[in-house]
């Protein structure tokens, strides 16, 4: 390994883990559209302490991305081991478990399975078969974002609280002793969802995406109000599923702003690295060339500008 690279990651671990307050890079490629700086609500440097405890302990954050992009992801970021995998068609899912992105790698698969045809059994020769296929870390979830609000435009059949957790219910004991998690993939505050989502389920997903409700006045990221959104959702979660520590994912994320994203990448790693008794994570970038910053999107096109390349590749070391 060059010299250089040597330093540069020792560098990010350093930024991450030294048992010393640490000051967050203000560069003005890291600020948001004109702005200058990343400032707190007070306009205060942003800082965070983490110890190296926290570092050794926090043993995993697994980084990917929506399958359509995973070759070029993993070329770009050799220690990815996840990807975000569709099938949305109501009853359309594979007969065996999604492998190709290759072997080795951690497929999270949401489905959409008729709700009537899911509880009353229909489906479950041809879920069994799929479930039980699955190599280790292996995680599915079915009717993803299916919340109050129906962002996604669901059928009332499905977008109503009693048929969510019953499905999610039936899909939990259907995994059982495979080894497949189940877990619920929902966006917004969790706090607002929770009659939405069972209780005991192996994890519990957020797709989280910038927007202005994190920004300070001048339009930079503000920690503290997206550091607060993911500790009031693990909150949420941690009433929900009866456990001090819920397994949480982070299934879609990403911002539509170039100039947003080292920083967005690097904050919510160090939210996991210094929450939640830093329970091995997973964080699924999100990109769609259609759904920009221009178009009104939430995510942009794979791939970003370098720097942000070179954030995610060396945070995927530096957790890895």
């Amino acid at each position: 390994m060059p010299r250089y690279r040597r330093l540069a990651i020792f560098a990010l671990a350093s930024l991450l883990a030294a048992p010393v307050l640490i000051f967050i890079s203000q560069s003005h490629a890291h600020a948001a559209p004109n702005a200058q700086t990343m400032s707190n609500a007070r306009g205060e440097s942003n800082a965070l302490t983490v110890s190296n405890a926290h570092a050794a302990s926090h043993e995993k954050i697994a980084w990917g991305i929506n399958r359509r992009y995973w070759q070029s992801f993993k070329d770009k970021v050799p220690l990815a081991k996840a990807v975000r995998v569709y099938y949305d068609t109501v009853n359309d899912f594979p007969s065996t478990w999604p492998q190709r992105a290759g072997k080795g790698v951690w497929v999270t698969l949401s489905i959409r399975p008729r709700p009537s045809d899911l509880l009353s059994g229909k489906l479950d020769r041809r879920l069994k078969t799929l479930i039980d296929s699955a190599p280790p870390n292996s995680e599915l979830a079915v009717w993803h974002e299916n919340y109050p609000g129906n962002p996604l435009g669901y059928p009332h059949s499905v977008n109503n609280a009693h048929t969510a957790v019953a499905m999610q219910k039936y899909m939990e004991r259907l995994v059982k002793g495979s080894n497949v998690r189940f877990g619920v993939i929902i966006s917004g505050p969790a706090i607002q969802e929770m009659k939405w989502i069972a209780r005991g389920l192996d994890w519990y997903g957020v797709d989280l995406f910038d927007n202005k409700r994190y920004w300070n006045r001048d339009r930079t990221l503000n920690k503290q109000k997206l550091w607060t959104r993911m500790s009031n959702n693990l909150i949420a979660f941690k009433k929900v599923s009866g456990e001090s520590h819920p397994l949480i994912r982070l299934d879609e994320t990403n911002t539509p702003w170039d100039n947003h994203r080292r920083n967005w990448f690097r904050l919510i790693s160090q939210w996991f690295a210094t929450h939640n008794n830093q329970q091995p994570a997973r964080i699924i970038t999100y990109w769609n060339p259609k759904s920009g910053h221009a178009a009104g999107g939430l995510s942009g096109p794979w791939p970003p500008s370098p720097q942000v390349v070179n954030i995610l590749r060396l945070l995927s070391q530096a957790f890895s």
